[in-house]
């Protein structure tokens, strides 16, 4: 995998880990070099993103004897220093745009393709088809009638080209109305998973409603209708005692 140009976020914690690393003895030329440009005293003022190879150069550099102890005699531990612990928290290429997500065809939004690419493959046999009887056929009929070679083949040419402007259109028609026909199929799926979804959701909210019969967990509504009969109760005791 080729990581020289992915790059990662810089989160406060990797922030602060790469500044106290700036001024430790030992370190190469190159990394500090890069350390010093991408790295303020000031989170807001530092690079918002650092190439992942050079975290792994850090990483190695730390790891080894000599990084070991040029960390140690400064107070840092080297495993703070590991890729784990440099990785921890930060975003892959954050700059990035992906693509959007494009949802799976239904099996009826396939069936419509698959017949639409026979459909198309049919179509321009045909038309191809159709353009070489044409020109074929215009040929034969300037023939004869006695029209000289050359006007026989202007006469050819010229009919095909007809036949060919023709065929593409009724193409192109029959494509768009295809491709309609996919768009409402998409639409009416996307609805229908909706409504499942919906529909879902509602027996959930149904199956778990009596919640203090089903859970022994008593719900607002049966609290306030245990109140209000409570409430009617007393006051008729009330009225029997007067």
């Amino acid at each position: 995998m080729d990581t020289s140009s992915t790059t990662v976020s810089v989160p406060p914690h990797l922030h602060a880990a790469l500044l106290e690393l700036k001024d430790t003895p030992g370190l190469s030329d190159e990394i500090a070099t890069q350390l010093t440009i991408a790295i303020e005293p000031e989170v807001e003022n530092s690079a918002l993103e650092l190439r992942y190879d050079l975290l792994r150069r850090i990483s190695q550099w730390a790891q080894s004897d000599e990084g070991r102890g040029a960390l140690e005699k400064k107070g840092l531990s080297p495993s703070d220093y590991s890729m784990i612990a440099l990785l921890a928290g930060t975003v892959t290429s954050p700059s990035a745009k992906l693509p959007p997500y494009k949802p799976p065809l239904t099996p009826e939004e396939e069936a419509i393709l698959k017949s639409k690419e026979r459909k198309a493959i049919s179509a321009l046999i045909n038309g191809f088809l159709s353009v070489v009887g044409v020109g074929v056929a215009a040929w034969w009929a300037g023939g004869s009638i006695g029209m000289r070679p050359d006007h026989k083949t202007l006469l050819s040419v010229f009919a095909a080209i007809v036949v060919a402007i023709t065929e593409a259109a009724l193409y192109c028609i029959w494509q768009w109305r295809y491709d309609r026909a996919l768009k409402t199929t998409h639409k009416r799926s996307a609805k229908r998973k909706k409504i499942e979804i919906s529909s879902e959701t509602d027996y959930n909210l149904e199956q778990t409603s009596p919640g203090s019969a089903a859970t022994g967990v008593e719900q607002p509504e049966d609290s306030l209708r245990r109140r209000h009969v409570q409430a009617h109760a007393d006051s008729r005791d009330d009225t029997d005692a007067d």
